[in-house]
């Protein structure tokens, strides 16, 4: 009854932030797992929803009932150190039975940031006739760009103005580069901050693994894989996430998951597989000496993940034909075709600053990988900061 009356007594025109709390939390620090307490605040607001509709059927009619509506209260969960949103609950008390009672709703970690994303896209979607459409999520999230995100992209570049008048550049160029410019801020510090890292995959939800961090960023940012892997333009197969089935069956059915499975586009889309790991997955094994003088063997890790993607091209091979018609989820032929001829791949892996010693680089390791992976056809080997670098160069040569 004291939380009913609190509820109810709380005013519409205001938000309410709770006092500290400090919570308890685990992180990684050097494999051992320790425990951390952390800052988290509750941000709350009360709306008064003045009527309820819902629609009836009562046998061929449809009609719309109209009732009384009920107050509501939005409550967001967050770290006060990031400023990250853990929870989101939407509540409100029935008081039907005599007794008021608490139902509610909970959106957690990408959750959230999809329901941001659906609510704030309504205003943006580009609606030209009466017919129904569909719109990719990537795209949607792209063109969300604030006038301040727009202005602070024309004072720090100010010959934008020129190059958009001589190039016809469009808005959608600008909300783009808005985009991808601050994600790639993300992508630094998930490189460098460790403590950062491991909040985000805090922030993931329980029993989420280091990969799966690198799995959801790149599937917002699937720009990354799309021109930072060789220069092709890669994208992901139509309305299908970046991670998919290949083998058991195929990709538009159940069995072996591969990272990523991109489409390398052209007049002809053949497929490409990317395995992802972690950059601080070691490339080379961990000893105090090499195998022999001034030579290092590759960690386990790397030649694990290596095998790993060798087999699962192998056994899509045998049970992919070298022609696929794209289906949709109810099972349609979308028009999409893709061809399996000895298909291309990558590992990401590391970093390359494992080769950094106190005075300079460590050349016996660091020939020892370059040769390892120069000689490795397929997949290719390619670094986390080598991939970084790479984004940076779209988003640069994109101004």
């Amino acid at each position: 009854m004291e939380e009913y009356e609190i509820f109810q007594n709380k005013r519409t025109d205001k938000v309410y932030l709770s006092k500290l709390i400090e919570v308890q939390t685990r992180q990684i620090d050097n494999g051992e797992i320790q425990e951390i307490t952390r800052p988290l605040r509750i941000l709350s607001k009360i709306i008064d929803v003045h009527e309820n509709h819902k629609f009836i059927k009562d046998g061929k009619e449809i009609s719309l009932r109209i009732t009384p509506g009920e107050r509501q209260e939005i409550k967001a969960k967050f770290y006060e150190d990031t400023r990250g949103v853990s929870t989101l609950q939407i509540q409100k008390y029935s008081v039907q039975s005599g007794s008021p009672h608490n139902t509610y709703f909970t959106f957690t970690g990408l959750e959230i940031e999809k329901l941001y994303y659906f609510v704030k896209n309504i205003a943006l979607l580009p609606i030209k006739d009466e017919n129904k459409a569909r719109f990719d999520d990537k795209f949607l999230e792209e063109i969300i760009l604030t006038k301040e995100q727009a202005l602070k992209i024309i004072s720090e570049h100010p010959e934008i103005i020129k190059e958009i008048i001589e190039n016809e550049i469009t808005k959608k160029d600008i909300v783009n580069l808005g985009y991808r410019k601050k994600q790639l801020i993300i992508f630094e510090k998930l490189l460098h901050d460790e403590d950062y890292f491991l909040l985000s995959k805090d922030e993931l939800g329980p029993n989420k693994r280091n990969e799966d961090v690198w799995q959801e960023f790149f599937e917002r940012n699937t720009w990354i894989l799309g021109y930072g892997l060789d220069f092709v333009i890669n994208s992901p197969l139509e309305d299908k996430k970046l991670e998919q089935v290949v083998s058991g069956h195929s990709f538009n059915s159940s069995g072996k998951r591969i990272d990523a499975l991109l489409k390398r586009k052209g007049l002809i889309n053949s497929l490409c597989f990317v395995e992802i790991k972690t950059q601080r997955t070691p490339l080379l094994k961990q000893i105090k000496r090499g195998y022999r003088p001034e030579s290092w063997s590759a960690s386990d890790d790397l030649a694990g993940g290596i095998v790993q993607v060798q087999k699962t091209v192998q056994k899509s091979i045998k049970g992919i034909n070298t022609k696929i018609q794209i289906k949709n989820e109810m099972g349609d032929l979308t028009g999409e075709e893709l061809f399996l001829y000895q298909p291309k791949s990558f590992l990401i892996i590391g970093m390359l600053d494992e080769f950094n010693g106190e005075f300079g680089i460590n050349e016996d390791k660091f020939s020892s990988f370059e040769l390892f992976r120069r000689n490795t056809l397929n997949p290719e080997i390619l670094t986390f900061d080598e991939l970084f670098e790479r984004a940076k160069y779209i988003v640069k040569s994109s101004i």
